[in-house]
């Protein structure tokens, strides 16, 4: 486990304070992608076919450590 971390957020041209990080585990450690698939694994099972219909308007692709929902309709309230 590693200590002493900090990190910032950075997005749409804003830059966080620096954030302490407590603990964690080094980028590429195996831990790190076991702790992530337990975490994550009910992600998957988010997007599932809606009662009475054939396909789903909702997916869930996942790989690894990469996990994308995907909605599917005519427009955005849909």
């Amino acid at each position: 486990i590693l200590t002493d971390r900090k990190t910032q957020l950075h997005f749409d041209g804003y830059t966080s304070d620096w954030i302490n990080i407590d603990n964690s585990i080094g980028q590429g450690d195996p831990l790190s992608m076991i702790l992530y698939i337990i975490y994550s694994a009910d992600l998957v099972d988010v997007a599932k076919p809606r009662q009475g219909r054939t396909s789903p308007e909702e997916l869930t692709l996942a790989f690894v450590d990469d996990t994308a929902l995907v909605a599917i309709g005519k427009d955005f309230t849909e």
